[in-house]
């Protein structure tokens, strides 16, 4: 039995730590900030804001402390390393948003059906500062294929979403006397949101159930370890991710003509070749000769 193990991405894990860290310290501060000023301007809105930036930034908190223990290697509790807290603060920031954003979408409705004019001016110095600061958050996280920082750039783009519909809205509202328009915004963005926390939430619980990462691709993986040279079958596939990012794969190969150790390692490392491709970047083998009957079979 052959096993393969190929580490990289380490420097990308730390830079992933420090932006999520980063998010959170500018989101705690930026609430604390809301929760004085909707004080001192007498904002209810800004004050349940400031609330709501607060659960973003227990979720950020919680999400950089699993990211920072996802990063911990493989010991006998744990063999294949912390990878998988990664995915956990995934899904609960995804469930934290969920929540956020049906709360926000329950507030809309009341104010719907009970319209009442807010403070434009108030709502624009606040929706200017509110955009500088979660879109310098969202900008930092933005790209990270990390199924924990695209959930927390998920967060961030919520609330930069947010904060520009509040200055749309204030300025309109500086113009014309329409109490029922911030609430509307707030219902299009929420539901927007809600569609992508449920997919992020989805993703990281496909994880989590072992589910096959590379969907119909897997076909491909068969079809290009299969055109080898001297390898006759492939059987007993299995494959799942540890992260959402690195793959783990176990297979039974019937091979022919290999006994010589240099052809046995010429025929691994063209099978890591391939597999790389597909970001499997753990590997467990059984060759089997074409006369040896399977195991598992037999």
């Amino acid at each position: 039995m052959e096993r393969h193990h190929h580490h990289h991405g380490h420097a990308h894990h730390h830079h992933a730590t420090g932006n999520i860290k980063f998010a959170f310290i500018l989101n705690l501060g930026f609430a604390l900030l809301e929760l004085i000023g909707g004080f001192f301007v007498n904002s209810v809105a800004i004050m349940s804001d400031a609330l709501h930036d607060f659960g973003d930034a227990f979720a950020l908190g919680l999400t950089y402390f699993l990211q920072r223990k996802s990063e911990k290697p493989g010991n006998p509790t744990y063999t294949y390393g912390y990878k998988r807290y990664s995915v956990a603060g995934a899904l609960v920031t995804s469930l934290i948003l969920i929540l956020g954003a049906g709360f926000v979408i329950t507030e809309a409705v009341e104010r719907l059906l009970n319209p009442s004019m807010p403070e434009p001016m108030g709502m624009l110095l606040f929706a200017i500062l509110g955009i500088v600061v979660n879109g310098a958050a969202f900008f930092k996280l933005k790209g990270g294929i990390n199924l924990n920082q695209r959930a927390v750039s998920l967060h961030m783009l919520e609330d930069l979403l947010g904060w520009v519909t509040v200055l749309v809205a204030s300025i309109i509202l500086l113009f014309f006397e329409l109490p029922w328009l911030d609430p509307l915004l707030s219902v299009a963005i929420s539901l927007y949101m809600l569609v992508h926390a449920f997919q992020n939430a989805w993703a990281a619980l496909q994880v989590l159930l072992q589910a096959n990462p590379l969907g119909f691709s897997l076909e491909k993986v068969k079809e290009q370890v299969l055109a080898l040279k001297n390898v006759q079958d492939i059987h007993e596939l299995r494959l799942w991710s540890l992260d959402g990012e690195h793959h783990v794969l176990s297979a039974h190969l019937v091979v022919s003509q290999v006994q010589e150790p240099q052809a046995l390692s010429a025929l691994k490392q063209q099978i890591s070749q391939v597999l790389n491709a597909f970001s499997i970047t753990e590997v467990t083998l059984e060759l089997e000769h074409e006369t040896e009957v399977c195991r598992l079979e037999a």
